[in-house]
C-alpha cells in the first residue's frame, strides 16, 4: 500500500496526478489537521473517485477532521479516523474490501453547464541549465572562498604580547589636614572633611600620697595615790575624775577600778587619760585634784609619771595628689577612648580614627577614695569622661596622599601599586584644619606604555620583526609574543586581536 500525504498546497488536480503516477494499486490518502483550506466540496472527491475507478485503484482515506469524513464516505470511499487505524486495518485484512466488492462504476450526477471545467493544471517541466549559469555559480563560489580567506586572515589569528616595563619605588610624606566644617576634599590645600564621634569611657587610677601629718594613737595610763581626809573608811567609785592643775589646759583622767580608803589612810588606783594622744603624758606629782563630791574627802597625787600615749607622722592627701590621680586616670580614659572609638559600632565602612588630640566634652563622674588632709598612703580615683574625636574616610586621605605622590614621579611614568601608612598627629598647627597628621605614601611606578602606539608599531609585521621593534622600548625583560595559531607568521592587523599584557616586576 502506498501512502500519499496531502500537503496544504495540494488540490484535487495535483492529487489526481499522483494517482496516475502511483506504482501500487492500493493507496491511502491522508488528510491531516494541518490542511486547513479546501477539501470541503463534493467535487474535490468526485475527481479522485473517477480517476480511481478509471485506473482500478483501491483508494481509502484517513481524515483527522470528523466533519470532512462525511463527503468521501458518501461517495463510497472507505474512511478511517487516522493513518494508524488505516494501517492496522490494511495489515489485518490485506486491502480495502469495499473497493474490491465494487464491480460497476457509480452513476454520477450530471454536471451543470455552469460547473467548473475539470482541467488539470500544467505540471512544470524541467529546464536545461545554461553553461553560463554554471560558470557564474562557480565564480561566486570562488569569490566566497576568497572572502572567507580574507576574513580568516584578519580575524582568526590572535597575538598575546607580554611586556615588563622599567620601574622604581617612590615615597613621600604628605600632611593631611582635617576640617570638621569642610564638605568635600580639597586636593589643593590637602584638606579633608570629618565626622564627629564620641562616647563615655571610664578608668580607675591610684597614686601614692605626698602630704605629711600626725596621728595620735593610744591613751596615757598610770597610777595615783588617794588620801582619805575623813576619820572613817571612804569608798571611791570607778570612773572618778582626777586632773592636773599646773597647766593652762588641765589633763583629765579617770579611775579604772573601785577602791576603799581606810580612815586617814591612803590607797593607790590605776587611771587612764580621757583623751588620746601625748597630751595625756604628764610628769610625776602633776595630778593633784579630784573632781566632784569625792574631792571634799579625798586628795590625789601621782608619785610616778603617767605615760603611754604616742603621736606618729603619717602620709596625708594633698591637692597635688588629686591632680596627679586625675591626670593618670585621664590618660587611661583617653587610651581606652582611642581604641574604643575605632570599634565597628562608631565608625562607618571605610572610616578610621587618626591619631589626634581627642577632646573631653564633659566629666560625668569623678570619685576620690579620700578627702584632702585625710591620712592615707594611697589615693584612688574613678573617672568617667565624655570623649569625642574626628573620624575620616580612608578614601579621602588616600586621595590627598596619592596626589602628593604623583608629584614625585618623573615624566613618562605611571603608578602601578600604592600603599599608605598613617602616622601621628602634628603637634604644631601646620594646617588650615582643626588638626593635621602625617601620611606616608609609597608607590611602584613603571614607564608608561601606550597601547595604541604599540599597535601601530607591530601590526602586520612578522613575529621576529615585532620582537625587534618592541625591544627598543624601555623594558626590563625581552618581550614575549605568543601566536594563536602558533604557525601563523604575522601579527594580526586588527587591534582587537592583539592582547597586550603589561606585567610590572612589583615592589
Amino acid at each position: 500500500m502506498e501512502v500519499i500525504h496531502i500537503a496544504p498546497e495540494d488540490n484535487r488536480y495535483t492529487i489526481r496526478e499522483r494517482l496516475r503516477r502511483a506504482s501500487e494499486k492500493q493507496l491511502l490518502l491522508v488528510l491531516s489537521w494541518e490542511v486547513e483550506k479546501g477539501w470541503s466540496r463534493t467535487l474535490d472527491y468526485e475527481v479522485l473517485l473517477r480517476e480511481a475507478l478509471r485506473q482500478q485503484l483501491e483508494v481509502a482515506w484517513a481524515v483527522d477532521d470528523p466533519d470532512r469524513r462525511v463527503l468521501p464516505r458518501e461517495l463510497g470511499f472507505p474512511v478511517f479516523a487516522s493513518e494508524a487505524e488505516a494501517q492496522e486495518y490494511y495489515a489485518r485484512v490485506g486491502g480495502f474490501p469495499e473497493l474490491r466488492a465494487r464491480t460497476s462504476r457509480p452513476t454520477l450526477a450530471p454536471r451543470a453547464p455552469w460547473a467548473e471545467e475539470l482541467r488539470p493544471p500544467p505540471l512544470p517541466l524541467p529546464r536545461r541549465r545554461s553553461p553560463w549559469v554554471f560558470a557564474l555559480q562557480l565564480l561566486v563560489f570562488f569569490g566566497v572562498l576568497v572572502t572567507l580567506g580574507i576574513f580568516f586572515f584578519y580575524t582568526w589569528p590572535q597575538a598575546t604580547i607580554t611586556l615588563v616595563p622599567q620601574g622604581a619605588t617612590y615615597d613621600r610624606i604628605v600632611i593631611v589636614s582635617v576640617d570638621p566644617t569642610a564638605q568635600d576634599v580639597d586636593l589643593q590645600r590637602n584638606v579633608i572633611p570629618s565626622r564627629r564621634i564620641g562616647d563615655e569611657f571610664e578608668a580607675a587610677a591610684q597614686v601614692a600620697t605626698t602630704g605629711r601629718g600626725y596621728a595620735i594613737s593610744g591613751r596615757a595610763r598610770g597610777r595615783v595615790v588617794l588620801t582619805n581626809l575623813l576619820g572613817q573608811d571612804y569608798r571611791v567609785p570607778e570612773g572618778t575624775i582626777v586632773r592636773t592643775t599646773a597647766t593652762s589646759y588641765p589633763v583629765r583622767f579617770e579611775t579604772t577600778a573601785e577602791v576603799v580608803i581606810p580612815s586617814f589612810g591612803q590607797a593607790d588606783v590605776s587611771v587612764e587619760a580621757l583623751e588620746e594622744g601625748p597630751r595625756g603624758n604628764v610628769d610625776a606629782y602633776q595630778i593633784n585634784l579630784v573632781e566632784g563630791v569625792v574631792g571634799f574627802a579625798v586628795r590625789a597625787t601621782n608619785p610616778q609619771p603617767v605615760s603611754g600615749a604616742a603621736s606618729d607622722v603619717i602620709a596625708t592627701v594633698t591637692d597635688a595628689d588629686r591632680a596627679r590621680a586625675w591626670e593618670l586616670a585621664a590618660q587611661q580614659v583617653m587610651a581606652q577612648a582611642h581604641d574604643g572609638l575605632q570599634a565597628s559600632g562608631y565608625l562607618q565602612p571605610g572610616e578610621f580614627l587618626p591619631r589626634q588630640p581627642l577632646i573631653v566634652q564633659a566629666a560625668p563622674k569623678i570619685a576620690y577614695s579620700n578627702i584632702i588632709g585625710e591620712g592615707s598612703d594611697t589615693l584612688g580615683i574613678a573617672l568617667r569622661l565624655l570623649v569625642t574625636g574626628e573620624a575620616v574616610s580612608a578614601a579621602d586621605v588616600q586621595a590627598v596622599a596619592y596626589r602628593g605622590l604623583l608629584t614625585t614621579l618623573p615624566a613618562g611614568y605611571t603608578l602601578i601599586d600604592t600603599r599608605f601608612t598613617y602616622g601621628e598627629a602634628a603637634e604644631e598647627d601646620i594646617g588650615p584644619g582643626a588638626f593635621s597628621f602625617y601620611v606616608t605614601a609609597e608607590g611602584y611606578a613603571t614607564h608608561r606604555l601606550d597601547s595604541s602606539s604599540i599597535h601601530a608599531l607591530i601590526h602586520g609585521k612578522t613575529v621576529a620583526e615585532a620582537q625587534a621593534a618592541l625591544a627598543e622600548l624601555p623594558l626590563v625583560e625581552p618581550p614575549q609574543i605568543v601566536m594563536n595559531p602558533t604557525w601563523f607568521p604575522f601579527i594580526p592587523r586588527l587591534p582587537m586581536r592583539i592582547n597586550i599584557r603589561v606585567a610590572p616586576q612589583g615592589w
